[in-house]
């Protein structure tokens, strides 16, 4: 009997998959989650309270996202005093890079010798 695989499955999978090839937390790969979600810029501070984790967790797992390309910032320009403001969004590449991005680890992984 062939074993049929949910459309939740397949899903499971790709996001372990990504998580696994970026070395992503639970907590990185869920803001990154939600950002596609929303499909638009957003603070550190929207984000947290839609996640309802703190602004430092959210800050922490969207540095983390930065650093892996798997999301832009831009600061936000105006007359404000006191620390800049960023919106954090998606590149508009972005399943072409994880798709590469995931090629290349799944190549490392078969060619790692045990």
């Amino acid at each position: 009997m062939e074993e049929q695989i949910s459309k939740e499955q397949i899903n499971n999978d790709k996001w372990h998959n990504i998580k696994c090839c970026y070395r992503l937390s639970e907590t990185e790969i869920s803001c990154f989650i939600k950002l596609l979600e929303l499909n638009r810029p957003v603070t550190s501070i929207e984000l947290a309270g839609l996640m309802k984790f703190s602004k430092t967790t959210v800050e922490t797992a969207l540095r983390k996202l930065t650093d892996v390309g798997l999301v832009t910032r831009q600061k936000l320009e105006g007359a404000r005093i006191g620390r800049p403001k960023y919106v954090y969004s998606l590149p508009e590449y972005i399943w072409g890079k994880i798709e590469k991005d995931l090629n290349k680890c799944g190549e490392a992984m078969k060619n790692t010798k045990l």
